[in-house]
């Protein structure tokens, strides 16, 4: 009974955080890497392969950072659907800094919590000292250069973490010591390529991500992949001057787990986005966006907005409505950029 109920512990975490994620992204473990960053991204239809002009490059698209001018460190927060449950959240750290004669290197960090869990014996009751906290985190090093003028490509290697349940509540399943149970890890690259096409202002930008070997929580247990990615993204600017730019993009994702179906079967599983930025004088933005996740269920119109001061930047994002169930998802991000031998006053 007591193990019947610890393993219904872990499964319930397990669909905790895959709960807005089904088709392909539901095979996959690690699921915590499909979650897309940035509250820019976020309120434009989750589309950045083909932008990929700040910080949050180091997820979308490296390729990108090696057509960025600046340095760029981004945060942001987010209360990870409180209306499933009021105790996750989401962070994650990004920067971007250009090393002469070597090109642009990037990092970030990922990090997910579904908050505290209290363990109970088969009466119902807690266990003494039952209360734990389940995380993942990734951490990630990227780097970008142009093999032309126009054409960039991006590498990033990535270690994973994931913290589902303590190793004595394992024990405590099986009676005996498992090695590496309740915890996960394992490692990945993520490749990538921007293109400025000779049409002014249309970009396009491609990644592939999340290759490397799958996680297992128990040595002696089975392992799932992580969920590899294919972005496809493409972007364009009709208006860009320095008082008025106008930004629309549409991008493909594709989680390339479980591929057995047909063409039409992996088209619908496909989350699909498009988007639009305007910024005024590089003061004020505002972004809208609509995201198909059909087979996820998450369908549904985004938006968001920022102001940016001196060399700060903060933005909101908003993608509430794609879920069939009440919640208010916000994506909250601060940024820090200044160019090589500006001021930062």
């Amino acid at each position: 009974m007591v193990k019947k109920m610890i393993m219904g512990m872990v499964v319930g975490i397990i669909v905790l955080i895959s709960f807005p994620l089904y088709g392909a992204a539901s095979q996959a473990g690690a699921i915590f890497l499909a979650i897309y960053p940035g509250a820019r991204p976020n309120g434009m239809g989750t589309c950045f392969a083909a932008i990929a002009d700040d910080a949050i490059a180091t997820y979308y698209n490296d390729a990108g950072m090696a057509f960025q001018d600046k340095t760029d460190i981004t945060l942001m927060h987010a209360n990870w659907l409180p209306g499933l449950y009021p105790d996750m959240y989401y962070e994650y750290v990004g920067g971007v800094h250009e090393f002469p004669g070597i090109g642009k290197i990037g990092a970030n960090f990922t990090y997910l919590t579904t908050g505290t869990t209290e363990a109970i014996d088969e009466y119902g009751k807690p266990i003494p000292e039952g209360v734990f906290s389940s995380f993942d985190l990734a951490v990630k090093l990227s780097y970008a250069t142009k093999l032309y003028e126009n054409l960039s490509i991006g590498v990033g290697g990535k270690l994973i973490y994931s913290y589902l349940v303590p190793r004595w509540i394992i024990e405590k399943i099986w009676g005996m010591e498992q090695r590496g149970g309740g915890t996960g890890t394992s490692w990945a690259i993520d490749l990538s390529v921007f293109y400025k096409t000779y049409f002014d202002g249309l970009n396009i930008g491609a990644s592939l991500q999340n290759i490397g070997p799958n996680i297992s929580y128990l040595e002696s247990g089975g392992s799932d992949p992580l969920p590899r990615t294919f972005r496809l993204g493409v972007a364009y600017s009709p208006i860009h001057t320095q008082i008025n730019k106008l930004t629309l993009t549409t991008e493909l994702t594709k989680i390339l787990v479980g591929i057995t179906r047909d063409i039409n079967d992996e088209w619908e599983d496909t989350w699909k986005g498009i988007g639009i930025e305007y910024t005024l004088s590089e003061f004020l933005s505002v972004r809208g966006g609509y995201f198909w996740d059909t087979v996820g269920e998450r369908v549904g119109p985004t938006f968001g907005g920022g102001i940016r001061f001196a060399n700060f930047e903060f933005d909101i994002g908003v993608d509430s409505e794609i879920y069939d169930f009440p919640t208010n998802n916000y994506r909250l991000s601060l940024y820090y950029s200044i160019k090589p031998g500006s001021s930062s006053n």
